[in-house]
Order: C-alpha cells, then sequence, then structure tokens
C-alpha cells in the first residue's frame, strides 16, 4: 500500500507522514524530493528549470523506486510529496496501478 500526502509546501505533510509511521506497524516513509535531489546531481546538469518534477524522468523514477521499495519490504510506504501539477500526478498515480 502507497500512501500519498498531497498538500502545499510547509502545510506539514513530512510531520504527518511520521505520525502515521507511529500508527502503522512496518511501514516506512520515502520522499520523493530525494529523487529530484539525485536528478540535480547529474553533471554536466539536466535542462534548466525552477522544479524538479518538470524532468520527465523523475515521475517514472518516483515510481520504479517505490515499487522497488515495496517488493523489497512489504507493508506499506508513506509518500509525502506537493504534486501539483495535474497531469503529473495523474502519470504518477497510473504508474501505481500499474
Amino acid at each position: 500500500m502507497i500512501i500519498w500526502l498531497n498538500g502545499t509546501h510547509g502545510v506539514g505533510k513530512t510531520t504527518t507522514a511520521k505520525l502515521v509511521q507511529e500508527l502503522i506497524l512496518g511501514s516506512r516513509v520515502f520522499d520523493a524530493e530525494k529523487v529530484g535531489e539525485m536528478l540535480m546531481d547529474v553533471h554536466p546538469g539536466l535542462p534548466e528549470t525552477d522544479n524538479f518534477q518538470h524532468w520527465p524522468p523523475w515521475r517514472p523514477l518516483v515510481v520504479e523506486t517505490a515499487r522497488h521499495i515495496l517488493d523489497y519490504t512489504g507493508g506499506t510506504l508513506i509518500m509525502p510529496m506537493t504534486v501539483l501539477v495535474e497531469a503529473y500526478w495523474r502519470e504518477i498515480s497510473d504508474g501505481f496501478a500499474a
């Protein structure tokens, strides 16, 4: 199971994720922002953008990373991450559904 906590920046998604994790035995928190940070470390850099979510590799990498974590550990994955572009959310949620 994946619990995705979406919302605007600074509303407490990460704090909420930690609180939810305490309630669900065997759950883990995975911050998809770390995937964006990894992509920011590519040198020379990827095309200039103000948001790593605009990079096409970010979305499928988030889905595949979550899938691999769950395949390895089972349980529940709690993911606090703001996704405001509806097309990006559809791509991610369709990836999870597949």
